[in-house]
């Protein structure tokens, strides 16, 4: 069939244009393509891939079909790696990762072969009739442009309207700062019906033409199917060069049903076309003819039929429907007994000829009886494959699978087992809950449900309310083993330390010491000897909390419990930095960065790199701490409760946001805080409730600060900080909190907390110096905040140290001394500039121009702009990427994570005043040149 030209999408087709010469010069883009079934989406796709192509780009293509949505980033997969000429190499993409808790991992890598095409030429990604439910390729577009920024890749993506769900919308939104646009296609105008008319008839058409064609309603699909019909039929004729209606009747092309259509092929066509109907949008020549049980040659002239009446078309080398409202019109005219028998055969098709699980799982699951054992294998097989990317959909195919086990089966168990810890880490939590205690009661032994509800226990991302719930649950079952009852005990003290429940942690400990020593189990040792390193650091005795990590990080539990080792590492981290031993802590997290990287252990990096963001921020260096927070909160798993690492991180971005003086980041976290505090369990609500106070006070808001604190109740004010993971510095804005919004109570609770701490950490300078600037400020004591200053000189934390100075220079000015005052402001306003605390800077200026004085940095401080306003890891990254390296090769060059080094070139990049590597790679020789001139300054 001869290829007509595009009619009525110039606009369309201008915006594609002008956006592929943008991307040749390193702006990359994203267009959205939305319209209804049958407008043209995918011509349009094709047609810009053709338009790319011209211009030097390399093109992927893939398109997601509703049997085919269960396939994890299925749509960019195939872009990626399908095709003629694909992108990367196919080989790759087995090496993949698809494990539990490995979609960081799985993006990372996506970036990288992203990255390396682009570098390599410029790329156009084609993804067609993009859905809701394939949440992979959802997060890949929320996730991968931001990252790839600078680079000549341009993203178009297709959906169907009025099939938007609330996830695409959200995934669609949160492309609107890259400057994403939506090209929404309409109905083709008259001049374009018109025009399509005459490239098919091959005449100008009449007006009793085009009254007959107004009746598609200007839907391209539907408008061509008329016209062809009408030739077919000849119901019109040519005289001179015009193009009349012979009948006045739409051709049986429209009008016939699917089976009278069909009626019209020859038998072996015709059975060819129904059979091809199940197997998806595209499906190769193997595959039909073990369908058919056929030799391929022998369908040689029923496809050649097929695609001559235009049913089925050729593209990269597999047949596909040309339409799927065809697809979809044949199937529906199978009988549904007829539809199940082929879909299972199908499945065995598919199977036979090379196709994963997962890819024929939706087969599967539609047409599947009970009782198919095979069935069942397959399922569980597509569900494990699923888990790390979707695991609602995993969930889902494994609760199908175990409908389908017979009773006695012994994957019974197994499956009701897996069913829940799918449910749970999807965040269908109380779906979960309920599924397990009923199918794990009906299922499973005592034995067997505890094994289940142990495996739940140990879910890092499963709140550790949840978590303690299945603790619980176990030790109730009669006759459990000593071993799983003591794992137990101990992964329920556990559980309970780190979601905030000190005191029931506590009141269960001698009763788990006596029964784990009673059992010797290692990973009991392992798990209790980490509840119980928590409980000391909760409680601020940090040197009795390292002993115990460094004992349990020397005596590994035995057990394939790699998170919870990272954790206790993590912990470990954590206790170092509470010490002031910072040195050693951010070599931990670089050392614990490096080896999550090296064995690809996806939710270990985010750990690792949310920790290092964390101290950044607490050893004053704000940039470098949101760079690596911001890309930590964005790749966190969605739709699902926030564990407490997940809030720990968010609040330390919230925080180097607000010193930063970055208001939309600000507001970003806030409503993040408030989504956490309304729906996250209470060690989550606690971190929420207080960046929100944070935030209400840098605005000026103290009455809703504290009522931020309240949210979890009156007298859980009180408690609320010390948090857990905990910064110990924390007592200050609490007192600023409690004394500004006068609530004494609250005030003299946090006076209490900090002395305690230093009354079991005499000798540690940030802790002394939190003590002194809490006691200063309840008593107005001007001596004491210069004594906080004073211990701060000593500490590794020079934003307390501002802070504290701020105050008893505020305190000094207030009393009488404003020249001492003054000093010591402008040593803050120093040292809150060094540190890119813009707000932080501008609110001790204004203290200083209330005083009389003007005061100019000497130096203090990088400007804003410029190469002098990079910070020296954006600098570090800028130099190395403008060189050629990748976001991967300047990671591993600087011990960073990928995304680390793409929010460090995107803040340069604004910094620069570029938007592509071309222009950075440009910018820096001239820059070098200019500086190795004398004389000279670069930019």
């Amino acid at each position: 069939m001869t290829r007509t030209p595009l009619r009525g999408r110039d606009g369309e087709i201008g915006i594609i244009g002008d956006t592929l010469a943008s991307a040749r010069r390193g702006h990359g883009a994203v267009l959205f393509v939305a319209g209804r079934p049958g407008f043209g989406k995918t011509r349009l796709l094709s047609e810009a891939a053709a338009l790319a192509k011209q211009r030097g780009f390399r093109v992927g293509a893939g398109a997601v079909a509703p049997s085919e949505q269960v396939v994890p980033m299925g749509g960019l997969l195939s872009a990626l790696f399908d095709g003629r000429e694909p992108l990367a190499d196919p080989g790759g993409r087995r090496r993949l990762p698809y494990l539990p808790e490995q979609r960081y991992w799985l993006l990372d890598e996506l970036e990288s072969l992203l990255e390396q095409a682009a570098l390599a030429s410029p790329v156009l990604i084609c993804i067609d009739d993009m859905c809701g439910r394939d949440s992979g390729t959802l997060a890949a577009l929320r996730t991968l442009p931001p990252r790839l920024v600078g680079l000549p890749l341009v993203w178009l993506v297709s959906f169907r309207d009025g099939r938007v769900s609330a996830q695409l919308q959200s995934a669609v939104e949160s492309l609107d700062e890259l400057g994403a646009r939506t090209l929404a296609l309409g109905p083709l105008n008259a001049d374009a019906v018109a025009q399509v008319a005459a490239d098919i008839i091959g005449a100008v058409p009449g007006q009793s033409v085009l009254d007959l064609a107004a009746r598609a309603h200007g839907s391209p699909f539907l408008l061509a199917e008329m016209l062809r019909g009408l030739k077919e039929e000849a119901l019109v004729r040519i005289e001179s060069g015009n193009a009349i209606l012979v009948e006045e009747r739409l051709p049986a092309r429209i009008t016939g049903t699917t089976r009278e259509r069909l009626a019209r092929l020859s038998e072996p066509a015709r059975q060819a076309a129904l059979v091809a109907s199940v197997l998806g949008r595209r499906f190769s020549f193997d595959q039909l003819a073990a369908m058919l049980d056929e030799p391929a040659a022998a369908l040689l002239g029923p496809v050649d039929e097929l695609l001559g009446a235009d049913l089925l078309a050729e593209e990269d080398g597999l047949l596909t429907y040309r339409h799927d409202l065809i697809r979809e019109a044949v199937q529906d005219s199978l009988p549904p007994t007829a539809l199940r028998a082929l879909q299972r055969q199908a499945v065995g098709a598919m199977l036979a000829t090379g196709a994963a699980p997962l890819e024929v799982a939706a087969l599967v699951a539609d047409s599947a009886q009970p009782g198919d054992q095979a069935a069942v294998r397959t399922l569980r097989q597509a569900a494990g494959a699923l888990g790390s990317s979707d695991p609602g959909a995993a969930a889902d195919l494994s609760r199908r699978a175990l409908e389908l086990a017979p009773p006695g089966d012994p994957l019974r168990g197994l499956l009701a087992g897996e069913t829940a810890l799918f449910l749970h880490a999807a965040g269908r939590i109380e779906e979960g809950k309920s599924f397990a205690d009923k199918a794990l009661g009906e299922a499973l032994s005592a034995e067997q449900e505890a094994q289940i509800r142990l495996s739940i226990s140990a879910m890092m991302a499963v709140s550790p309310d949840e978590r303690a719930r299945a603790n619980r649950h176990a030790l109730a079952l009669p006759g459990l083993p000593g071993e799983l009852r003591a794992r137990h005990l101990a992964s329920l003290v556990h559980n309970l330390a780190v979601g905030g429940h000190p005191r029931e942690a506590g009141e269960l400990l001698s009763a788990a010491r006596d029964t784990v020593r009673a059992t010797a189990d290692a990973n009991a040792v392992f798990t209790l000897g980490f509840a119980e390193a928590i409980l000391d650091h909760t409680s601020g005795g940090f040197r009795p909390a390292l002993e115990k990590i460094d004992d349990i990080v020397r005596r590994p539990s035995g057990a394939n419990e790699p998170a919870r080792e990272v954790m206790a590492s993590r912990v470990r981290a954590e206790v170092l930095a509470a010490l002031d031993r910072y040195d050693e802590s951010l070599g931990l997290c670089a050392d614990g960065l490096a080896a999550s990287l090296r064995h690809h252990q996806g939710w270990a990096v985010r750990v690792w790199e949310g920790q290092r963001g964390c101290q950044l921020l607490q050893t004053g260096q704000v940039a470098d701490a949101a760079a690596a927070l911001d890309g930590v909160v964005a790749a966190a798993p969605t739709g699902s409760p926030a564990a407490v690492l997940d809030a720990v991180f968010a609040v330390a971005s919230g925080r180097a946001a607000i010193h930063a003086g970055n208001e939309p980041a600000v507001r970003r976290r806030a409503a993040l805080a408030r989504e956490l505090l309304r729906g996250g369990q209470p060690a989550v609500r606690r971190h929420a409730a207080w960046l929100l106070a944070l935030v209400s006070m840098r605005d000026g808001d103290p009455a809703a600060a504290r009522a931020h604190l309240c949210a979890l109740g009156e007298d859980e004010r009180l408690s609320v900080v010390p948090l857990f993971p905990l910064d110990v510095t924390d007592e200050v804005p609490l007192i600023r909190i409690a004394l500004a919004a006068g609530d004494s109570d609250l005030a003299n609770a946090a006076v209490a907390s900090a002395k305690d701490r230093l009354r079991r950490n005499p000798d540690v300078a940030s802790i002394a110096g939190t003590a002194a600037h809490a006691e200063g400020l309840l008593n107005a004591d001007a001596d004491r905040l210069a004594a906080a200053a004073r211990w701060f000189e000593d500490s590794p934390r020079p934003l307390a140290l501002a802070s504290a100075l701020e105050d008893a220079g505020k305190a000094a000015a207030g009393r009488g001394a404003a020249e001492q005052g003054a000093a010591m402001l402008g040593r803050a306003l120093e040292l809150y500039a060094r540190a890119g605390a813009s707000w932080d800077a501008g609110r001790v200026r204004r203290r200083l121009r209330a005083l009389g004085v003007r005061h100019r940095l000497a130096a203090a401080g990088p400007s804003r702009q410029g190469w002098s306003g990079l910070t020296t890891s954006e600098l570090d990254v800028a130099r190395l990427v403008a060189q050629g390296l990748t976001n991967r090769q300047t990671a591993e060059r600087l011990f960073l994570s990928p995304h680390t080094v793409s929010n460090h070139l995107r803040h340069a990049f604004a910094k620069l005043g570029i938007t592509s590597r071309v222009e950075l790679a440009r910018l820096a020789a001239r820059h070098d040149n200019a500086v190795a001139e004398p004389g000279q300054r670069g930019r």
